[in-house]
């Protein structure tokens, strides 16, 4: 039974590895397969022919892929489009389930401690002054807060931060600060939510706007 299949297309070419085959039979088989597409494109006016490796079930260490990468590279008639997998490696998979997840926290957060969260927040509990809550997703306040409040974790300008902010002392988003003051500090009342706006900078609108606004920037952002 062969290691690799050979599949054509209007895209170009798929190499599919035998997931059960050795990497380094199947990467010999493959490596004839490709010598054999290069004696065909001689003429360098011809269009490169496009491959797609298919690994089913299998996945790929860095190491196996930069070794395909590299035998591409000698053969520029040759494309090599992308290493595909069914399945995802444990730690994109734990990244991504971290990047979408609510964290709810309750406790107190005392003057000078920092706490962080990967996903969304929402915090039921106390945050003293000098104290912070930072989270990589958006932020729903709906307990009291007197210190910094940091949403968009570091760099997510599409994070952005819910509920009654007018006795917090600063509203982080991405890499955006709005230091609240008593001649803003009603802007931050309950029913309101900050967000970054067009003009990177930090706004505050009606919670009924929500929807409206976010999708309008992410529309001038694409």
């Amino acid at each position: 039974m062969s290691d690799i299949i050979l599949k054509g297309g209007k895209d170009g070419f798929s190499v599919i590895f035998n997931e059960n085959a050795s990497y380094n039979d199947a990467l010999k088989e493959l490596k004839e397969l490709i010598m054999q597409q290069n004696v065909k494109s001689t003429n360098e006016n011809d269009d490169a022919i496009s491959f797609t490796i298919k690994t089913g079930k299998r996945l790929f260490t860095s190491q196996q892929k930069e070794s395909i990468e590299e035998f591409f590279e000698k053969y520029p008639q040759l494309e090599l489009k992308d290493i595909e997998s069914d399945v995802e490696d444990k730690k994109k998979v734990k990244e991504l389930f971290d990047a979408n997840k609510t964290n709810v926290e309750s406790g107190i957060v005392r003057s000078g401690q920092r706490l962080e969260y990967k996903g969304d927040l929402i915090f039921l509990g106390s945050l003293h002054r000098d104290a912070q809550i930072c989270a990589t997703g958006s932020i729903y306040i709906l307990g009291e807060v007197s210190g910094i409040v940091q949403a968009g974790f570091p760099d997510n300008p599409n994070a952005a931060i819910f509920g009654n902010l007018k006795d917090v002392d600063q509203l982080r988003i991405a890499d955006v600060i709005e230091i609240v003051t008593d001649d803003n500090r009603e802007d931050f009342q309950a029913g309101k939510f900050a967000f970054i706006n067009d003009l990177h900078a930090i706004s505050v609108d009606d919670l009924k706007n929500y929807k409206d606004k976010i999708n309008d920037l992410r529309k001038r952002t694409d």
